[in-house]
């Protein structure tokens, strides 16, 4: 139980990296573009993670997921720094959202469960 709490956390983390404005000059102290895979490293591990750049795939994000590898995750990159709200439409598994401030801190953790009904709940990272 304690794993998967942790997992979900580290997850979240990755997801909710761009939040609270990692600007686009923040992201390459995290990951570099030319990699093939995209990571973003913590003190202690490192997190597979995927883009989500453009509104269509920032959208979509991990809607009808049924599964999600352990240390992997979603970094949401928007062109500007704010909050930005989610939802878990058609999203199958359970995530973990974090909002990452503008020194990079935790600011907030979300336990996000899948949405079974419509509407969907709003996640807001200020609330």
């Amino acid at each position: 139980m304690k794993n998967n709490i942790k997992k979900r956390i580290w997850i979240l983390i990755i997801v909710l990296l761009s939040i609270v404005g990692i600007s686009m000059y923040g992201i390459p102290k995290y990951f570099q573009e030319e990699n093939k895979v995209p990571q973003v490293c913590g003190v202690e591990k490192c997190f597979t993670v995927e883009l989500a750049r453009t509104a269509a795939e920032q959208e979509l994000g991990l809607m009808n997921r049924t599964t999600m590898e352990e240390d992997h995750g979603m970094l949401f990159i928007f062109s500007k720094s704010d909050l930005y709200n989610f939802w878990m439409k058609n999203t199958r598994i359970p995530l973990d959202m974090l909002r990452i401030d503008d020194h990079f801190k935790v600011a907030r953790i979300m336990t996000a469960q899948p949405c079974t009904v419509d509407p969907c709940m709003i996640y807001n990272p200020e609330v």
